[in-house]
């Protein structure tokens, strides 16, 4: 059974089409059911509402007067379920989103986004946690986790955002007084600065390309903070091999040398990821697509 604003939506429609066959196909009814509405309503009123012939209707002067009282009523009670919608959308703009991303992408390339969504969105706050580490959303409350790396998706929405490459790089110093490596394995006894994996808290291998890796033989200094890494690096304590986000600056104004080309390893992709089981408000689907359309558009490499 119809309520009563439906079956001034059934008029509405009806008035404003040549038959009620028309106004059915509109409204997704069959034409017998606009008919026995447009009856009802007439037997309502008291009224006819409509002239009807075998090709056409009709409105009546009385149904004109009862259609711009029923537009009126349905623009009420539209507007009265709009404002509920705005409210629950108003609601869910608000609150804490949660982000979990590396230390690096924090600061030299996420914030600069972070600060902007924050001024048109103030009733959101941000948690920024950084690490390099990798975070399972679900167990620490996260809301969006930033990957490098390979990732498995168990039970994410993941989308691939970028890529990251890595250099064997140096002081022009230290190849001065050490000597350029002629391949890879020359460089596995050089003296060598080591990046700790913090899942693990052993030492990342050193890649390079058809899937060969090795641990350096001669750590000089080992850290799990890639700034920290590069400093070492700047410092001539030795090779590293750092991503070129992070020492494309170094390597164009000269202070590091890229070395070893054609031996670096295939890149290694960049992942935003949230969880998709239960339900997402609205303000952590926004600021997820925020970030997914940022650093797809933000050219991070050094060539």
């Amino acid at each position: 059974m119809l309520s009563k604003s439906e079956l001034l939506h059934v008029f509405v429609i009806a008035a404003e089409s040549k038959t009620f066959r028309d106004a059915a196909s509109k409204l997704n009814m069959s034409p017998q059911s606009v008919s026995r509405v447009i009856k009802s309503l007439e037997d309502t009123y008291g009224e006819l509402l409509f002239h009807r012939n075998t090709r056409t209707i009709r409105i009546t002067k009385f149904g004109e007067q009862l259609l711009a009282g029923a537009r009126h009523a349905l623009d009420v009670v539209n507007d009265i379920f709009l404002l509920g919608k705005q409210k629950q959308l108003q609601d869910e703009l608000c609150g804490t989103v949660t982000i979990t991303t590396p230390s690096l992408i924090g600061k030299d390339y996420l914030y600069p986004l972070l600060r902007d969504f924050k001024k048109k969105h103030p009733d959101i706050q941000i948690d920024v946690r950084s690490s390099n580490s990798f975070s399972h959303l679900v167990d620490e409350q996260i809301d969006i986790g930033i990957r490098v790396g390979r990732i498995k998706n168990n039970g994410f929405i993941v989308r691939k955002v970028n890529e990251v490459r890595f250099f064997i790089v140096a002081t022009p110093d230290v190849i001065e007084q050490i000597g350029e490596p002629k391949n890879i394995y020359d460089l596995r006894k050089l003296p060598a600065i080591e990046s700790i994996d913090c899942n693990s808290g052993r030492g990342w291998a050193w890649m390079f390309a058809e899937d060969i890796d090795f641990h350096p033989d001669n750590v000089a200094f080992r850290t799990d903070d890639p700034e920290i890494e590069l400093l070492a690096v700047r410092d001539g304590m030795g090779f590293g091999q750092l991503s070129d986000w992070i020492v494309k600056e170094d390597i164009r104004q000269k202070k590091l040398v890229r070395i070893l080309k054609e031996a670096e390893p295939n890149p290694w992709d960049v992942y935003v990821y949230r969880p998709q089981r239960g339900p997402v408000p609205a303000r952590v689907r926004l600021l997820y697509d925020c970030i997914v359309e940022y650093m797809q558009k933000i050219d991070f490499h050094y060539e």
